[in-house]
């Protein structure tokens, strides 16, 4: 298959069927494989009977996990998401459909809440865009994203020091190889755990301060945050 879907899951049994059932409803084929990172509830068995591949990385981290499903992957196009989300099922079709023009090398869409945050996921798409308009930051979601495989592989896939922004980092490091476009309509929508868990307002600072060492002073992180997925 032409595209493969990497999906990270950390203790995901509450999500990941309803995430996987939405990616086997594709209007196209695609391969889709979970990285579980090291759950220590039913995650793995679900991932199991819905996934084409389940693999496990034992060291903690989103970018490991991507990077672990990304190498199990086959597809010459990777879309990545995350084991909480819900994507639409047209999807990979509207994503793979950019690519027919070989100056991209990645999409991205809106990311927006499940469940009863819109309110508070408004707020941070507001704030995101903000960040973009100033050029802080990439407004980017790994929730929602499709990328050249050759394009990852010569950057080294996801960078695993980075902890917070991972997502954004990686854009950095492949936009000179390529244009970025990124698809207003093709939503996926997501949990709101961290929002919850952190509050908005600690969240909002967080990434700020994040994202100002990734752009000012190209500091790659050395905070430490609970893994979420």
């Amino acid at each position: 298959m032409r595209v493969s879907v990497a999906v990270p899951a950390f203790n995901e049994e509450r999500f990941i069927g309803a995430c996987l059932r939405s990616l086997r409803a594709q209007t196209v084929p695609c391969e889709v494989v979970v990285c579980d990172n090291n759950s220590t509830d039913g995650t793995y068995a679900a991932a199991k009977r819905l996934a084409d591949k389940v693999v496990r990385e034992r060291r903690q981290g989103v970018a490991y996990a991507f990077n672990a499903a990304i190498r199990a992957s086959k597809g010459e196009l990777i879309a990545l998401t995350g084991a909480d989300c819900i994507v639409p099922s047209d999807w990979v079709e509207l994503f793979e459909r950019e690519f027919s023009d070989r100056r991209i090398i990645a999409c991205y869409g809106p990311v927006k809440a499940l469940g009863t945050h819109e309110k508070t996921f408004k707020a941070y798409n507001l704030f995101n865009k903000a960040l973009v308009r100033s050029k802080i930051s990439w407004g980017v979601s790994d929730a929602n994203m499709m990328i050249r495989r050759d394009v990852l592989e010569r950057v080294g896939l996801f960078d695993p020091r980075v902890q917070m922004l991972e997502d954004s980092w990686l854009l950095r490091r492949i936009r000179r190889y390529g244009k970025i476009k990124f698809i207003n309509q093709n939503i996926v929508r997501t949990s709101a755990r961290r929002l919850e868990r952190t509050g908005i307002v600690r969240v909002f600072v967080e990434r700020t301060v994040a994202m100002l060492k990734l752009k000012a002073f190209h500091r790659l992180g050395d905070e430490h945050f609970e893994p979420v997925r």
